[in-house]
């Protein structure tokens, strides 16, 4: 059977809610520790990212503190899990007024229930109000094992602090759907506080937008400033103003311990026996570089197409020059011109391949020229028209073969009989008509 009883002061149990609502940023449960001397808030984040532990000091923040574990001798704890939002509904914002309004208490009594005479366990919270009223809150919690980030100042070479007062009001720049915040240090005495978001391309489509926001601070602003001058520490931007906010209504200084990218970044802060220690991962650049993602190389073609039209900007305008002389016309379509005005089809000549021209030369197999082809001199046997509409051959064919005859000499071999049509399709095109 666990002894803890405390009270709480209506100021120390509404730093409680503060504590709360900071922890309620990381994740949906708090884990509660409870030694002979002091009382430790902890949570940690679902991507095990961000671990939180905020410490209450048994002398100085409570009224009364009494614990005695079940086992474990001096050194032994007692551990609780519970809902952040469960404590929140009991922790108010409104326990403590200086003026002594309605809705503030006198003090906060917490114990818990842990007896083998009954037959549920309870973390029983009392707040008596000022006008004698006592409002009691029964919570059910689970037993867990509490587990702690080791972090080593001793290793943290670079650390810097300001007033949280001050680093809120910076913080308020940053825009609300930006994701990674990067600190580091330049060689002009200030430090850089940059926020971005990086832009998830899915082949065209572009699911975020970047959106980067920079916020530089001169390094005497600081209480103090140790950092290596351009290593660059990337955290998570809802981390970082959570943290800001809680270290704002203590009213303390904030204060950052880190060695090298990709290594644990502690934030560290506490007044009157609270003590607040946040052990948060990082990412970053060993060399110094810009940390926000770099945009997407731009492909070859993207990239002679910019550098064009960068030519065509610094080049003169064309309309501009009135002695400009015409283009030079493809060598393809030359020769193509001097084919056709010859119509010397007895020799056809392939055309040379020019990477300019607008068509594909063909092989010599096929038509080399683009004008009509003079048939009375090509071997190739071809189909004509037949006007002669002679019935009595016993068949109605429409074509008949051309290789027998010319043009001079009439269809049939009359020559006084009408003359052929010019044909207009060759034999080797015809298939499957016969």
């Amino acid at each position: 059977m666990v002894v803890l009883n405390f009270t709480l002061t209506p100021e120390a149990a509404s730093k409680i809610h503060d504590l709360l609502v900071c922890l309620g940023k990381f994740s949906d449960t708090v884990a509660i520790e409870s030694r002979r001397e002091r009382l430790v808030f902890t949570a940690l984040n679902s991507s095990k990212s961000a671990y939180a532990a905020l410490t209450l000091d048994g002398k100085q923040f409570f009224s009364t503190y009494e614990c005695i574990p079940s086992h474990g001798g001096p050194e032994g704890r007692f551990t609780c899990s519970m809902y952040t939002k469960a404590l929140l509904s009991v922790f108010k914002g409104r326990l403590y007024d200086p003026l002594g309004r309605d809705g503030a208490i006198d003090r906060c009594e917490v114990s818990v229930q842990d007896r083998a005479d009954e037959t549920q366990c309870r973390f029983i919270v009392k707040m008596v109000c000022n006008q004698g009223v006592i409002k009691t809150y029964k919570l059910t919690y689970e037993a867990v094992d509490v587990m702690h980030a080791l972090f080593d100042r001793n290793a943290a070479v670079n650390r810097w602090s300001m007033n949280a007062g001050a680093m809120k009001e910076y913080i308020e720049f940053f825009g609300t759907k930006t994701e990674m915040l990067d600190v580091f240090a330049g060689d002009d005495g200030r430090a850089v506080f940059k926020s971005y978001t990086e832009k998830i391309a899915n082949g065209k489509e572009i699911l975020k937008h970047p959106l980067v926001t920079a916020v530089a601070v001169n390094t005497s602003d600081f209480e103090e400033f140790k950092v290596q001058p351009g290593l660059h520490i990337v955290i998570s931007v809802k981390d970082f103003k959570a943290i800001v906010i809680h270290a704002d209504t203590l009213k303390t200084s904030l204060k950052a311990y880190y060695s090298q990218p990709t290594r644990p970044l502690q934030f560290s802060y506490g007044s009157d026996g609270l003590l607040c220690e946040f052990t948060l991962m990082t990412s970053g650049d060993y060399n110094g570089g810009t940390a926000p993602p770099t945009p997407a190389p731009v492909a070859p073609q993207i990239a002679s197409r910019v550098a064009s039209r960068a030519i065509s900007a610094a080049a003169p305008d064309a309309r501009d020059n009135r002695s400009m002389p015409p283009p030079v016309e493809p060598a393809s379509r030359r020769s193509t011109r001097r084919q056709v005005g010859s119509r010397q089809p007895s020799s056809p000549t392939r055309l040379q391949d020019d990477p300019e021209s607008l068509f594909v030369n063909q092989g010599e197999e096929e038509d080399t020229q683009w004008e009509p082809v003079d048939y009375n001199n090509n071997e190739e046997e071809a189909l004509g028209w037949d006007a002669s509409a002679d019935r009595n051959t016993g068949n109605f064919a429409t074509f008949q073969d051309s290789g027998s005859f010319s043009r001079s000499e009439g269809v049939q071999g009359n020559a006084d009989s009408m003359e052929g049509i010019a044909p207009t399709q060759r034999v080797s095109q015809i298939k499957g008509l016969w």
